[in-house]
């Protein structure tokens, strides 16, 4: 091996240019690809190296053996230590280790160190042992977090399908709870009497389911005030602060109001205030204190709004404001009422206030009132309803959004029976669906929805109560009949499937816009959004709408005979969803050929 390595170092031998030992062909390309020299190297050169760049045999063997002995040392070092070495996590972790690194690919000659190899040592100083989360134990660690990740993931989508489920399910416009809604006239005295001979509370308390079952919102009793010889001189008040004995106790008052509230029914209160106030007080300071005396000043019914809305109530009918639109302190009165009952209670007034206000009154009355009475008059034909529809509808009620609602009405206290003016057997129930598809709030007087009779009186012998034939008793399903002894008379038959079929108007009612909302309110223009689409012998056809909303249709027959109608030219085909008799069933129908007999109404809602 000597033999091939040694080298013999003579002195005398020519040097060689580098590309001497280059082939022919790489000498030709290697200054293509290395940097060429600048032209003074050319001219230039480098001088020779005075010793040749070759070692000599035996000096490279040793160098060669040296290396071999060291690659031998670490193998054998590293195989018996290898079973007793650390991970490599904890090697790093250990600052009483060190790293080194040899060069063992060559070795630098140094002649100061007499030719011995310097090895690079690199040592890092490392952080102390056994570090707190060494000890942890990471698969449990693992389980609980995806068990927290999946149990808050489980727990955002149950969180969002709850979201959705609770969102409504249409976007119906909103109205107050007295806007649009049915509500329901009673005169306690002849509602409901158990084992007593007088209508009561309590009476009225016990059929508050049948109100939920009719679709009632808000229930209205007529007089409940104290009088020399009530029921039969009922408006003859002595007090609006207190109330008849025959009636109950103000402890059946509370049970009363807090059993409607309970089925989401508002109570309403008649406040008859003529006779019993002539006059109202004049206030000298918009505080209503007297500034002489320094006490609140009260009128009987600012006291009486009081004394009834502490135990519950949600709105009056004041009756009898007529007599009082002239008194100079009318207004102010009415501010100090709306403003004692709030946005949340309300004041109901009779078209004849209205009509009778002094004209630059009369816009501050209607911003204090929220429902406006107007009667229905069915007597004079389809040409007179039609007329009073239209006429309201221009009015000053529907002019601008805030104003009153109308509060539409067939029957009361003080007016005949429907079922007695009305000059067919079944007009009862197309007068009232009738009446539940006008704009605003309809008010059903108690009996109407069952075609109740006045009293029959053959002998004229009640000529003395012939203002309160109207006040006939209540009849119930499932009940005999009673004759009260303040007000008997011979027994009727009433209609008790006409039931169901105003229970399913006050429905439709209740999820239409197009039927409760009382105008179209854009752009601060209300306007009507019903119209009388025909209104030709005895036939009478409204239609009514709601922008996005299915538009519905009724046809009512108001005269005598059997009526016929081709409103193919007006309207196209529809569905009818109530009536025309109290045993119809939902249907398409076409408007090529609409037959009603007497009294019947249908209601249709348009493809």
């Amino acid at each position: 091996m000597e033999g091939f390595l040694r080298v013999d170092n003579a002195t005398n031998l020519p040097a060689s240019p580098t590309n001497s030992f280059l082939a022919d062909e790489v000498a030709s390309i290697c200054p293509l690809i290395t940097p060429s020299p600048p032209t003074n190297d050319l001219i230039n050169p480098l001088p020779e190296p005075a010793e040749p760049n070759l070692l000599i045999g035996h000096e490279l063997a040793t160098i060669l053996h040296h290396v071999q002995q060291d690659e031998d040392k670490a193998d054998s070092a590293s195989s018996s230590s290898s079973a007793l070495a650390e991970p490599a996590c904890a090697q790093l972790l250990n600052h009483r280790n060190s790293y080194h690194h040899k060069i063992k690919d060559e070795e630098i000659e140094d002649k100061e160190t007499n030719g011995k190899v310097q090895p690079l040592q690199l040592t890092f100083r490392n952080p102390p042992d056994n570090y707190f989360f060494m000890t942890w134990n990471w698969p449990l660690i693992r389980k609980v977090s995806l068990w927290i990740f999946m149990s808050g993931l489980v727990a955002m989508v149950a969180l969002v399908v709850a979201m959705i489920y609770r969102l409504p399910k249409t976007c119906n416009p909103q109205t107050e709870w007295y806007q649009g809604n049915v509500f329901y006239e009673v005169f306690p005295a002849s509602f409901y009497a158990e084992d007593e001979m007088i209508g009561n509370l309590k009476g009225v308390s016990k059929k508050a389911d049948y109100f939920v079952k009719l679709g009632i919102k808000g229930v209205r009793l007529n007089s409940i005030f104290p009088s020399p010889d009530y029921p039969h001189d009922f408006q003859n008040i002595t007090s609006l602060v207190d109330m008849d004995k025959n009636l109950g106790s103000l402890t059946d008052f509370k049970v009363l109001v807090k059993t409607l509230k309970s089925r989401n029914i508002s109570l309403i209160l008649d406040l008859p205030v003529h006779p019993l106030v002539k006059t109202l007080p004049h206030r000298k300071t918009s505080d209503t204190r007297n500034e002489t005396v320094g006490e609140p000043i009260r009128d009987t019914i600012e006291e009486a709004i009081l004394f009834w809305i502490s135990l519950g109530v949600d709105g009056f009918y004041i009756k009898g404001l007529e007599s009082l639109v002239d008194d100079p302190n009318f207004i102010s009165s009415i501010r100090i009422w709306k403003k004692i009952l709030g946005p949340d209670r309300i004041i109901i007034i009779s078209d004849a206030v209205v009509k009778q206000a002094p004209s630059s009154v009369k816009n501050i009355l209607l911003n204090n009132v929220d429902l406006v009475d107007i009667k229905l008059d069915l007597v004079d034909g389809v040409t007179a309803v039609a007329h009073q529809i239209g006429s309201i509808q221009n009015s000053t009620l529907f002019s601008k959004p805030g104003m009153p609602w109308i509060h539409w009405s067939l029957g009361n206290v003080n007016s005949r029976r429907l079922a007695n003016i009305l000059p067919y057997d079944n007009a009862t129930l197309g007068a009232t669906l009738l009446q539940l598809m006008l704009p605003g709030t309809p008010s059903i007087f108690y009996g109407d929805e069952v075609g109740l009779h006045e009293i029959i009186d053959p002998d004229n012998d009640k000529e003395d109560i012939k203002h309160l034939h109207q006040l006939s008793m209540m009849p119930w399903q499932g009940q005999a009949i009673r004759m009260l002894s303040w007000m008997h008379s011979e027994s009727i038959t009433p209609r008790y499937e006409q039931i169901k079929a105003v229970a399913d108007m006050a429905a439709v009612r209740e999820k239409s816009p197009s039927i409760y909302m009382n105008s179209v309110y854009k752009e601060g223009v209300s306007k009507a959004n019903a119209e009388v689409k025909y209104a030709e012998k005895e036939f009478l056809v409204i239609q009514r709408w709601y922008p996005r909303r299915r538009a519905y249709v009724i046809a009512s027959n108001l005269g005598s005979t059997k009526l016929s109608a081709d409103l193919s030219t007006l309207l196209y085909s529809g569905r009818v969803v109530v009536g025309p008799r109290a045993d119809s069933v939902p249907g398409s129908i076409s408007f090529n050929d609409i037959s009603l007999w007497p009294g019947e109404s249908v209601v249709i809602e348009l493809d």
